[in-house]
């Protein structure tokens, strides 16, 4: 038997690029920015459509995270999806990553390691989508549905225009939707039924236009029927149990399998808090506290209670502008950023928490991983934090 020796060459037959787009489809797309470094192929697989068409016919879509800074005097703020750390690359040049990825660094020295750092596993990071033309000018308010991520914009004033965009997160592009039926100051945008709910924000609004939805798949906007009691303004929206809560003034609810409103009384007796610091998962409410801590809300007790078992989560800011949650999956994704001592720049931790109910009063939060996953300037500000699906 002759020996072979282990330094021989081995042979690779070619492989049809058919053959591996089903074999790419198969992978988690969080392993896609390190596959675009195999090779100039490799990249350009990655970032095909065709990818995606097989991902969605075997069924392996999965549940992405993006989030979105803003960078100092910068008018248009950036994206960064979540990717695994590639364990064997001694650098991370931005000419080997694939058309849609690219990584980001801003520091030139290493960071000052902190104690909860130890913490992390340091496995994930957030890369980011290259700048060709992601973002109109001034965008602001933005909303996920399946792939894509939807834009509403504002002009030099401050004031929301009539137009929209939404972002296809297989391939970065962005694409411009009919405008809205109504040019608004100010806006709050919601997900139900696969629809984009608009609703006038702004303190005495046109109570005839309050609002519109956009239908995704006939790419029509239309009118909601206002409340027969009339809102003088809409501090935030929350879509639980397929309706659509106002909070304002006054809280009503609108129920778009009856086309009516109604008021909401005691069935969401609740002081709502900002809507990036929460959450639905299960038809359960999930919030950062007051106290620092994470919650859920209780309907049949109308109560909030604490989400048990995070007690080696690292502690998060007092101060909740610096914390968004999103739900990831079936799970709770906590995004919340934290300065770094003597540096000018700061740190943004990602955790992803599995949910497991115990009795009905209880629910426990697993930790499935927590990562330091960006260092920005001090100065830049987290703007939005989402899922999509892909």
């Amino acid at each position: 038997m002759t020996n072979i020796k282990e330094s021989s060459p081995v042979y690779i037959p070619y492989i049809p690029d058919d053959v591996l787009l089903n074999c790419l489809a198969r992978v988690s797309r969080l392993y896609y920015p390190t596959l675009s470094l195999v090779s100039k192929r490799f990249r350009s697989l990655v970032a095909s459509l065709d990818l995606y068409d097989i991902r969605t016919f075997l069924g392996r879509t999965e549940n992405c995270l993006y989030v979105c800074i803003l960078f100092g005097s910068e008018l248009i703020p950036r994206w960064f999806t979540l990717s695994r750390r590639p364990t064997r690359i001694r650098k991370l040049n931005s000419r080997w990553f694939g058309s849609c990825f690219r990584p980001y660094r801003v520091l030139t020295n290493p960071p000052t390691i902190m104690k909860e750092e130890k913490k992390s596993s340091d496995i994930n990071l957030m890369v980011s989508i290259p700048p060709r033309s992601l973002a109109p000018p001034l965008e602001l308010t933005r909303i996920a549905i399946g792939s894509n991520i939807y834009l509403g914009c504002i002009d030099n004033n401050g004031a929301f225009t009539s137009r929209f965009f939404f972002m296809d997160c297989r391939s970065h592009t962005l694409h411009e939707v009919p405008s809205t039926r109504v040019a608004r100051k100010y806006i709050h945008m919601k997900v139900l039924d696969g629809k984009v709910y608009v609703v006038e924000g702004s303190k005495d609004p046109d109570y005839s236009n309050l609002i519109e939805f956009f239908d995704t798949k006939t790419l029509i906007w239309e009118h909601v029927p206002s409340p027969s009691v009339e809102i003088g303004y809409v501090s935030e929206c929350l879509v639980f149990n397929r309706k659509l809560y106002l909070f304002g003034d006054k809280i009503m609810v609108y129920k778009p399998t009856e086309n009516k409103w109604d008021d909401v009384g005691l069935e969401m007796p609740l002081h709502w808090v900002p809507s990036y610091l929460c959450c639905v998962v299960d038809n359960i409410i999930y919030s950062y506290g007051k106290n620092g801590v994470l919650c859920w809300y209780d309907s049949q007790g109308r109560s909030w209670k604490l989400l048990k078992g995070l007690e080696k989560l690292p502690k998060l800011p007092e101060d909740y502008t610096c914390v968004r949650l999103v739900e990831y999956g079936e799970k709770i994704a906590v995004l919340w950023e934290k300065k770094v001592c003597g540096l000018d720049n700061k740190k943004i931790w990602c955790a992803a928490i599995a949910l497991e109910k115990g009795n009905g009063q209880t629910i426990y939060g697993k930790i499935e991983w927590c990562d330091v996953v960006l260092t920005v300037p001090k100065s830049s500000f987290i703007w939005e934090f989402t899922t999509v699906n892909v």
